[in-house]
């Protein structure tokens, strides 16, 4: 966590992959009794994403399973095939739990597995929300933390990231995302610390280090029927006195239209569920979604570093082509697109009685200079709890925002987007080392 004037410096997406190991898992507690049955057979499963092959004849200790022998598995270390002891099948533990649980939640079960597999294989680019009750939530996290902790990856990682919201019974499982979400939500940290680090400077500069900007930090939510939520924002800023209570004042989320709705979830937890002030929500479609090719076509490949250099050349090329039309996309490069056309792109400030919408790009073009927003209707009293506002006497002032400069600094997130697709598609797809 920075201050409102350092540097804001979150994790690499790609230093972010989780380990591909095995991790065992206790048994699954039942579904909470006060649950009405039919809300815990209702999966909403909203993935924007990179789509992820599957292999049906795999099964790890994690998952929960219907087969009734012993079962194979993929040693992730020496890539092997194993087999369980039968006494530890998993179709030993699902039989013990429906001893207890109805027959309808058996969804929940593979709401389970499914979200599961994703934190265990943890490819990029790629949310995932299901409906679990809340013990069994409580039952995944624990296993994700042993599979880090086989792993010997720190808890304190971003990604993948597991967030619940226990007003809606919502899992939510987010993986490293692409340079264009976590390029935007640096913009506009940067833009609102930046701002309010030179007008602070010259009115109040000794509030300057209560401003802090947040990082990767887990929050908890204390309010309403969230108190048992936890989630990641994406960027957004804090009030931090020295000798006093915290609070968050602003929140970041960022995301792909296939998610508006779940993006609403997300913004009603921040305001009912932790009181932020504001909460800025970044909207993009990309079309076509992004999709790895066939690993046939490129069994050419031997050598991945000269094969990158002519990608970069390649897209390089096509983006400064881009640039003079007006479009942001598409990227490709040997018939397969690397990088989706964004058609649209807006921001959304919301309150707590309003919201207002700013369009930057629509139809695949830039929204026209004249019409791009100049400011995204923040002031510097939304860093500050309202009462610590009232009696600090600061004349208020709207924080500008750059949006010419936002979109400049688009292109070359797409671009990165693109390179870095490739890259994982060369080492995770082709195994080139």
């Amino acid at each position: 966590m920075d201050t409102v004037y350092e540097g804001y410096n979150p994790q690499p997406a790609s230093s972010s992959r989780a380990s591909r190991c095995v991790a065992p898992i206790a048994n699954l507690e039942i579904l909470e009794s006060n649950q009405p049955t039919e809300t815990k057979a209702v999966r909403y499963a909203t993935r924007s994403s990179v789509k992820r092959t599957s292999r049906d004849d795999e099964r790890v200790v994690g998952e929960i399973t219907t087969v009734p022998d012993s079962t194979p598995i993929i040693d992730q270390a020496n890539d092997k095939r194993v087999k369980l002891d039968a006494a530890e099948t998993e179709s030993t533990l699902l039989a013990e739990i429906q001893k207890e649980m109805p027959v309808t939640d058996s969804q929940a079960l593979s709401n389970y597995n499914e979200a599961f597999t994703l934190l265990k294989e943890n490819p990029p680019e790629q949310r995932l929300d299901i409906q679990l009750p809340y013990e069994t939530f409580r039952q995944l996290d624990n296993a994700f933390s042993e599979l880090k902790s086989e792993a010997d990856i720190s808890e304190d990682q971003r990604y993948p990231s597991l967030a619940y919201n226990s007003l809606t019974q919502t899992v939510t499982v987010v993986t490293a995302p692409s340079s264009i979400h976590e390029g935007t939500a640096r913009w506009i940290n940067d833009e609102v610390r930046d701002f309010v680090k030179d007008y602070l400077s010259t009115r109040r500069p000794q509030t300057l280090q209560r401003i802090r900007q947040v990082g990767s930090t887990t929050k908890h939510f204390p309010l309403g029927g969230y108190t048992r939520s936890r989630k990641e924002p994406d960027g957004g800023f804090i009030y931090q006195p020295l000798g006093g209570p915290s609070k968050m004042v602003i929140a970041i989320e960022v995301g792909y239209s296939e998610v508006y709705g779940k993006l609403l979830e997300d913004k009603d937890m921040w305001i009912n569920g932790k009181g932020v002030n504001v909460v800025i929500l970044a909207c993009f479609k990309e079309r076509p979604r992004f999709d790895y090719p066939a690993t046939s076509h490129y069994r050419d490949i031997t050598d991945w570093r000269a094969e990158g250099a002519v990608m970069e050349t390649a897209v390089g090329e096509t983006a400064q082509f881009n640039a003079q039309q007006g479009y942001y996309g598409p990227l490709w490069y040997r018939d397969h697109m690397w990088a989706g056309k964004l058609e649209e792109a807006y921001i959304e400030v919301w309150r707590q009685d309003s919201h207002d919408r700013f369009y930057l790009i629509q139809e695949g073009f830039r929204v026209a200079l004249g019409n791009l927003p100049r400011t995204l209707g923040l002031r510097v009293s939304d860093l500050y709890p309202h009462d610590v506002w009232q009696a600090e006497d600061i004349e208020d002032h709207l924080i500008p925002f750059d949006s010419a400069g936002f979109l400049e600094g688009l292109r070359f997130d797409i671009v990165t987007a693109a390179k870095d697709r490739f890259e994982g598609f060369l080492f995770d797809k082709l195994r080139l080392t």
